[in-house]
């Protein structure tokens, strides 16, 4: 063994306590799991917000499929967004123009009032006319007389109605 203070020969023995102790690297330690997570933290927000917009991007599909126009028949009862036209409605002449009457119910679990837009169609899909109907605020299941406006000069030569929501 050298004296205190000589450095051993490379290659000579060297009993285990005069080793060099390990480095521990702690600050690189450290700075690897902060970094760890921050990548899980970045892509958890990616993910929660990727969610997000999905499910509201299915949320408006999805009303937006409930409003689209649909192929009705005078008198049939049929359901748009979150209203129903009850059996019984009408097209009318009225002073030459199109017009509809006819009552709408709110099926929904809300206050909600009926825009409601009806297209009367050749069989080639010409625009004959058009009416504009809506309600007044209704509470849920409650039944009410449309208002309608007419565009348009009545002619029996329709062969199709389509009606949807407008608001």
């Amino acid at each position: 063994m050298p004296p205190p203070g000589q450095y051993q020969q490379p290659g000579q023995f060297q009993p285990p306590y005069f080793q060099p102790p390990k480095k521990k690297h702690t600050v690189r330690n450290v700075f690897l799991v902060l970094l760890t997570l921050a990548v899980l933290g970045v892509g958890g927000c990616v993910a929660f917000l990727g969610k997000a917009a999905d499910d509201i991007s299915k949320g408006i599909d999805d009303t937006t499929a409930r409003n689209a126009p649909r192929d009705v028949k005078a008198g049939q009862a049929f359901s748009i967004g979150k209203h129903e036209t009850l059996a019984g409605w009408a097209v009318k002449n009225e002073l030459g123009m199109f017009s509809i009457t006819g009552k709408v119910k709110n099926v929904s679990d809300a206050t909600s009032t009926a825009f409601l837009h009806f297209k009367f169609l050749t069989k080639d899909g010409e625009v004959l006319g058009n009416v504009d109907c809506n309600s007044s605020d209704l509470e849920p299941g409650q039944t009410a007389v449309m208002n309608c406006v007419p565009d348009g000069k009545f002619s029996t030569a329709y062969a199709k109605i389509t009606a949807e929501a407008t608001f």
